[in-house]
């Protein structure tokens, strides 16, 4: 496949799971001590990657937990934010300014952090209180957040009594490697053609529900906006016949992902009135790729993390072909804003 090492990829996903006994032994601490809900806070992508946890928690479990995005955090009073809420962040360099403020902020009222970074002996080492670290870069970041993130509710839910067969759980986790790597190989050939056809547009919609609603925004801002420059438009599947729809003519491009969840109905209709007007249609669908796992909430909690692989075949495809590397940056992180 287009630039796409198997060993650099196995290391980094078998780093993530390697941070099975510091994640395992933090949510003991945290559950022995007791706690009243979880915020996840992030900006850009890991605000993004966090949104399909909630939608998870809220449907399959009595949990409570929030969703923030770090700059905002700060300047409203979550009135559900206190002393005994676990924040729960994502970095990969550990330098980001609004997390690095955002995990004081939350250490200053009280609040137990508890972090994933990708670098070492970085910044936000000194805002958390739990932190867990592997190796990873941008084009792998996601499956690293995702698996920091289901190894962390796996643990809680399994302290919770929601989760009997823990052990068995994890093993099947703990042998994803493959799984990815072949639905990357199954969705190579549609990133591909996808690039080809269209390297050369000047805007992109993306829809998405469910867990994929996440990945959508992501995939738009963080990827086609960020990196390569591309107009873009996300949308919910639902919120697209609310006004979005008025933008659909027969030349439109469409990336469309589909998701293991409730809200298939929804992103189907979308699919079925996109197609009476373009044949610019593409759809990225994790209901198509093998996994360890049969049991739908399981499937369902998995399902964003496969679509974030999948995508990057179609990002290292759009990168080859309009000629622009997905590191290029004019303005973030070339100068103080």
């Amino acid at each position: 496949m287009l630039n796409f090492n198997v060993p650099r990829f196995e290391k980094m996903v078998g780093d993530a799971l390697g941070m099975r006994g510091g994640i395992e032994k933090a949510v003991d601490e945290i559950f022995d001590a007791g706690y009243s809900n979880l915020f996840f806070i992030g900006t850009g992508g890991t605000f993004a990657h966090a949104l399909p946890i909630k939608y998870w928690l809220d449907s399959e479990t009595d949990i409570e937990s929030h969703v923030e995005i770090a700059s905002e955090f700060m300047t409203r009073k979550n009135r559900r934010f206190n002393k005994d809420s676990v924040c729960i962040f994502s970095t990969r360099s550990g330098t980001t300014k609004e997390i690095l403020q955002a995990a004081k902020f939350c250490q200053d009222h009280g609040a137990r952090t508890f972090v994933y970074v990708s670098n070492p002996d970085t910044p936000i080492y000194e805002h958390a209180d739990y932190i867990v670290q592997s190796y990873a870069e941008d084009d792998h970041l996601g499956e690293a957040i995702y698996l920091f993130m289901y190894m962390l509710l796996a643990r809680l839910c399994y302290r919770e009594g929601l989760l009997a067969d823990y052990d068995a759980w994890m093993e099947k986790l703990e042998s994803i490697t493959p799984y990815l790597i072949k639905g990357k190989e199954q969705y190579d050939a549609t990133a591909e053609k996808f690039a080809k056809a269209y390297k050369d547009e000047t805007w992109i919609m993306v829809a998405g529900a469910g867990m994929m609603w996440g990945e959508a925004y992501d995939y738009a801002m963080c990827i086609l906006e960020e990196m390569q420059w591309i107009r873009t438009k996300s949308i919910h599947s639902a919120e697209f016949f609310h006004g979005t729809l008025e933008l659909v003519e027969d030349d439109t491009v469409m990336l469309v992902l589909q998701g293991d969840d409730e809200a298939r109905p929804l992103t189907d209709r979308l699919l079925r009135f996109a197609k009476h007007i373009t044949e610019h249609v593409t759809v990225f669908d994790t209901e198509t790729v093998d996994l360890p796992f049969d049991d739908f909430k399981d499937r369902k909690l998995l399902s964003p993390m496969i679509i974030y692989s999948l995508l990057e075949r179609l990002s290292r495809h759009l990168e080859h072909e309009r000629n622009h590397p997905l590191t290029t940056r004019r303005y973030y992180r070339q100068f103080d804003y």
